[in-house]
């Protein structure tokens, strides 16, 4: 039996470890406010190893879902009743739907945070890119290369410092064109890309800027970053700075709410400018800009 018993109440949440510096319920609950859904989207910080208890009590606590952030993404794959095909390709959760028969249900909303963003803020970037140029070969990399695919991008390139995790990245897209380049090869691939992503902490508040020079970047290019914490990493500066197009990564963290809300609670929300501008101001407060 579930402990929450009015049907009226719509819970959800986000779990990591640790998580009181995220973003999400800022996020989700003025999102609940703005769509005048009753509930609340609450912080769960849930150590690694633990989170098969954590998940398994979601039903009797009336929970719709939850998102996962580091370090839990991997460790769901094993807990959760059914996993979507595109999050076992790209081997990460990161939204867990809580099912009308209580069963758990895994996907993963990185890729389409990421295709959404870029589809808002450059509708015609698809037919535009031939070339991509893709920076780390993390998590956050294997979903976006995955985007790109979807996308139709014909040509990858993937630079990373250490080759074995590129590699197995390009072995999971065997069948695409994913070609991998050593690190020394950054700023070699820059003419040819018609579109640049950061997918590495490097530039995020307390870590070195990406060693990366935009001089010979076609006019045409596109220049996003994951990273919202400085909203203008030194790429994007620079990017900016040759008159290039940009994309931050704070979009990319608002659009992946619009597929779990669509899961949850049957409803595409807006993301408005409204939204935008509260967590923009929220990470330039956090900053002391």
């Amino acid at each position: 039996m579930k402990l929450t018993k009015n049907s009226d109440i719509n819970l959800a949440g986000v779990m990591g470890f640790p998580i009181i510096h995220s973003r999400s319920p800022l996020m989700h609950n003025t999102m609940m406010t703005e769509n005048k859904i009753r509930g609340a989207y609450v912080p769960l910080e849930i150590k690694p190893g633990t989170l098969k208890l954590a998940l398994e009590a979601l039903p009797k606590l009336g929970f719709k879902g939850v998102n996962l952030t580091i370090p839990l993404k991997q460790e769901a794959i094993s807990v959760v009743d059914e996993l979507d095909p595109v999050g076992r390709l790209i081997g990460a959760v990161s939204c867990v739907v809580v099912r009308e028969d209580d069963s758990l249900f895994g996907v993963n909303n990185d890729w389409i945070g990421f295709r959404d963003n870029l589809d808002d803020a450059y509708p015609d970037w698809r037919s535009e890119t031939h070339n991509a140029m893709v920076i780390g070969a993390g998590g956050g990399s294997r979903a976006i290369v995955y985007a790109l695919i979807e996308a139709g991008i014909e040509q990858i390139y993937l630079v990373n410092r250490t080759q074995g995790h590129a590699k197995s990245i390009a072995a999971i897209f065997k069948d695409h064109h994913v070609n991998i380049y050593p690190w020394e090869d950054l700023n070699d691939l820059v003419p040819k890309a018609d579109l640049i992503i950061n997918t590495t902490n490097q530039g995020m508040v307390g870590q070195p800027a990406l060693p990366i020079s935009l001089e010979t970047a076609q006019p045409s290019t596109f220049v996003t970053d994951i990273i919202y914490t400085p909203l203008e990493t030194p790429l994007i500066q620079a990017a900016k700075t040759r008159g290039l197009r940009t994309l931050g990564g704070l979009g990319m963290l608002l659009h992946q709410s619009r597929p779990a809300w669509r899961m949850w609670f049957g409803i595409d929300p807006v993301i408005t400018e409204k939204m935008r501008h509260l967590m923009t101001q929220d990470i330039l407060n956090e900053l002391g800009s």
